[in-house]
């Protein structure tokens, strides 16, 4: 019974360490009055990573609901201009494999046993990560206010679905200098 409680254990154990978390980072004007601001307009354009068009639809509706939430309405001439960015990275890593077993006798010990402490494989490991970048510039003097951004985002290999944009976009949101209503 014991034996099994520590397999259950480590399992959790492993299985929460290799999660990653996404990183959330934001920056804003002291001086911006975000209350003083009645409407927005999202962006279309996004240069910096191409996406399909239903991750887009799936962007400015996450935002727009966010947005609606501190009070503000979307407009097509705005107080406020929401600018979407995705950045990509290729990151590397390096593993190395090693064999570090006993063994009876070998080439360079014939008599004996031993321990082979050599290195038997390096790993190199490339993976994707993205950053999703949200600026929120005010429109007639043309300066960022807020900017908040989540790292770690977007993974090679995974696919991100309705749920877990608007999740990763309420996170960004969070750190708005004006708190949602709802």
């Amino acid at each position: 019974m014991k034996f099994r409680n520590l397999i259950c254990l480590s399992i959790i154990i492993l299985a929460l360490g290799s999660c990653k978390t996404t990183s959330i980072n934001f920056d804003y004007d002291p001086n911006a009055k975000f209350d003083s601001y009645s409407n927005f307009m999202v962006l279309q354009h996004m240069k910096s990573f191409p996406i399909k068009d239903k991750g887009k639809a799936w962007l400015h509706s996450a935002i727009q609901e966010q947005m609606t939430n501190r009070g503000y309405t979307e407009n097509k001439s705005p107080d406020l201009l929401v600018k979407v960015m995705i950045k990509t990275k290729t990151k590397e890593t390096t593993s190395l494999q090693r064999n570090d077993n006993f063994y009876w006798g070998s080439t360079y010990y014939p008599y004996g046993w031993g321990i082979n402490t050599g290195i038997n494989r390096v790993n190199y490991n490339t993976h994707t990560e993205g950053t999703i970048i949200i600026d929120v510039i005010d429109r007639e003097k043309k300066e960022l206010i807020w900017q908040g951004s989540a790292s770690g985002a977007v993974k090679n290999g995974t696919k991100l679905n309705e749920q877990s944009v608007n999740r990763i976009i309420r996170k960004i949101f969070a750190t708005y200098p004006l708190a949602s209503k709802k």
